[in-house]
């Protein structure tokens, strides 16, 4: 016997106290995953071992409790996976999912490191949907803090339930006069300048099963028209300081309008003023066909071929503000025209106003939903995960953070709810994998063979004593 044994003893006992006294540390650390030291026996071409040796420390990885903490941007992983960082010098791989916004947009960490993903493209682009796209390399996410623009309506749609028994109209029609029009509704749509705009929709029955849609939509206040009459005022294809008060047409390119003056005052000299103008555009006549069960067959319009689909007409207004036209399909599917009351559902349409960001959040995939303050609510980004065949081969390097190595490979990426990627829980964090009550009971053991084997050491030094005291 050689005081090695129990030497090694000593330096065994010791990792596994430090190992244990690290897991009690972090018992509360968020996303921290448990170790334990590992040890083998040491024989050098004897019967009798020379004691322990350290192997290493291995980490349990198996998923924490989880806990609902109600801050969005907090998220964790239920299954497998890491979250993947980086710190602008290495790829950071983590199981905490305590994260904040940074002033330029950016998701990081407590110590600065950027989560990376796959970002939103086409934000604000007028001409194609933003998107968010996983796929290649991920880039670190940063979440548009530009104000949203405003969008110019494209597409519309209701869907109304006609009276069959209503009143076939022969007379011209004229929004002003209620006799010449079966039913009206309101609709509204958006400019590019995110100016919001009623079209009324005025209903004809012209005959059996058949109806004549015309629509008007009243320009606002901020066109660019003059609203009262004035010699010095230009007027387009109408004029008002010779006619007076009264109702006047006239058209810009494509559009057609009316204009009426009202309270309008005689000059000596014949001519008028004062008075206010206000405008509305009219939309070409549509027509509705039904079939003899009252649905819905054919939606046309006048030498406009029929490429939109059998219940889809289009439709250009132009509100004179500064804005472009307003080109939209609008869509009359599921009408119907039976024994009923006049009525319509809900009008759709996806113009809107500009909007601030005021929340974001997370999805199971990991999808990153942005709301806005004009109730617009898009994907703005979507969080990779990454996974490795040899979890025990990544080395730890603080901040509840590891890095690949060679032992580990390279990292598999991917998203949450793919593959092997478990799905990510919004506004909740993973604790800690740490059994308190084991590692206690653990830390006996272990200060139990610390003091076995100081025993040892002891004893061999009496045995040791006693040969030197034999003279």
């Amino acid at each position: 016997m050689s005081f090695s044994q129990g030497v090694s003893g000593l330096n065994a006992a010791n990792s596994s106290l430090s190992s244990i006294g690290n897991n009690i540390a972090n018992s509360q650390t968020v996303g921290f995953k448990s170790g334990r030291s590992e040890f083998a026996d040491i024989y050098a071409g004897a019967k009798t071992g020379l004691g322990a040796q350290v192997t290493g420390v291995t980490q349990n990885f198996a998923g924490g409790a989880l806990n609902n903490t109600g801050r969005n941007l907090d998220v964790a992983i239920d299954g497998g996976g890491f979250f993947r960082l980086t710190d602008g010098a290495q790829t950071l791989y983590s199981r905490n999912g305590e994260f904040q916004q940074t002033k330029d947009g950016n998701i990081a960490n407590a110590q600065g490191a950027l989560l990376t993903g796959y970002n939103v493209t086409n934000f604000n682009n007028p001409a194609a949907e933003p998107t968010v796209a996983a796929g290649g390399n991920p880039v670190p996410l940063v979440i548009p803090t530009e104000r949203m623009n405003a969008k110019a309506t494209t597409q519309a749609s209701l869907e109304t339930a006609l009276d069959a028994g209503a009143e076939i109209k022969t007379g011209a029609f004229n929004a002003d006069d209620a006799d010449s029009y079966n039913w009206s509704t309101p609709n509204t749509v958006f400019d590019s300048l995110g100016n919001a705009h009623s079209v009324n929709l005025y209903f004809t029955k012209t005959a059996a099963n058949s109806w004549s849609v015309n629509g008007e939509m009243a320009l606002g206040e901020e066109s660019n028209l003059p609203r009262t009459v004035d010699a010095d005022a230009t007027y387009n294809g109408f004029d008002p300081v010779a006619g007076g008060n009264g109702r006047y047409e006239f058209s810009d390119g494509d559009h057609n309008y009316t204009a009426y003056v009202s309270g309008a005052s005689a000059n000596p000299d014949g001519s008028f003023s004062g008075g206010q103008i206000r405008y509305v555009q009219q939309l070409p006549a549509s027509t509705l066909s039904f079939n003899a069960n009252g649905n819905l067959t054919e939606a046309g319009q006048q030498n406009k071929p029929d490429t939109l689909g059998a219940s889809t007409v289009a439709y250009s207004l132009n509100a004179q503000n500064g804005s472009a036209p307003i080109d939209f399909s609008f869509d009359f599917g599921g009408s119907s025209q039976t024994a009923q009351e006049f009525s319509a559902s809900t009008p759709q349409q996806n113009g809107y106003v500009s909007g601030d960001l005021t929340a974001i959040n997370i999805g199971k995939d990991g999808m990153i939903r942005g709301s806005y303050s004009n109730g617009q609510a898009i994907n703005v980004g979507q969080i990779a995960l990454a996974s490795f065949r040899n979890e025990q081969g990544l080395s730890p390097v603080g901040g509840n953070a590891w890095v690949e190595t060679a032992e580990s490979g390279q990292p598999g990426l991917g998203v949450a709810g793919t593959g092997q990627f478990g799905s990510l829980l919004g506004s909740t964090l993973e604790g800690s994998n740490v059994d308190l009550s084991q590692q206690l009971v653990e830390m006996i053991i272990a200060q139990r063979n610390y003091q076995a084997n100081a025993q040892t050491i002891k004893t061999q030094d009496q045995v040791l004593q006693t040969a030197v005291n034999l003279r």
